[in-house]
């Protein structure tokens, strides 16, 4: 399968990736909410857990509402996708470490880490909006570090970016 087949393979499989950035929105905005609204630890086990159920749920969405099957075999870009998951057990693991002395740059470095793993999935769904999401991402996360911006807020806005990228991919797949 070559490079070109096996992007279009996985956008179809996956509405071009649009449900898992719906699901992870979802969980980013709760997560601020809680925040907000109970304190930083809940939020950070909200965005902990939450983020486990993104994978299974954007499947659910991407199989029962758009009707989209699963890959084809091999498609490599899977294994690249599934790979590319270190990256987010890695920051976890820095965020929570260092949320022990800075607890207000635990979603920040939570956000620079997925920013991070959307540059990879530009190659993985051919798209150069994921290239876009990726470097906002990072340049929100950059800039809360910096300027000491709320977690709520940090959280609420990585959410809010990814509920509009969702909706630019997911608007005009259910066509």
């Amino acid at each position: 399968m070559h490079l070109g087949e096996a992007q279009r393979d996985m956008r179809r499989a996956h509405v071009n990736g649009g449900a898992g950035i719906f699901v992870s929105g979802l969980v980013w905005a709760i997560a601020g909410l809680v925040t907000l609204n109970v304190d930083i630890f809940a939020g950070m086990a909200t965005l902990f857990f939450g983020g486990m159920a993104i994978h299974p749920l954007s499947v659910l969405i991407a199989r029962r509402v758009y009707q989209r099957g699963k890959p084809r075999s091999p498609n490599p870009l899977e294994m690249l996708a599934l790979q590319s998951t270190a990256f987010l057990i890695i920051g976890l693991v820095i965020a929570y470490l260092v949320s022990d002395t800075h607890q207000d740059w635990f979603f920040p470095i939570v956000l620079l880490t997925v920013g991070a793993r959307y540059l990879v999935f530009q190659t993985i769904y051919g798209m150069r909006l994921y290239l876009v999401l990726g470097v906002i991402l990072i340049a929100v996360a950059a800039f809360a570090i910096w300027l000491g911006i709320t977690p709520a807020f940090v959280a609420l806005t990585g959410g809010g970016i990814e509920l509009l990228c969702a909706a630019i991919m997911l608007v005009p797949a259910k066509r």
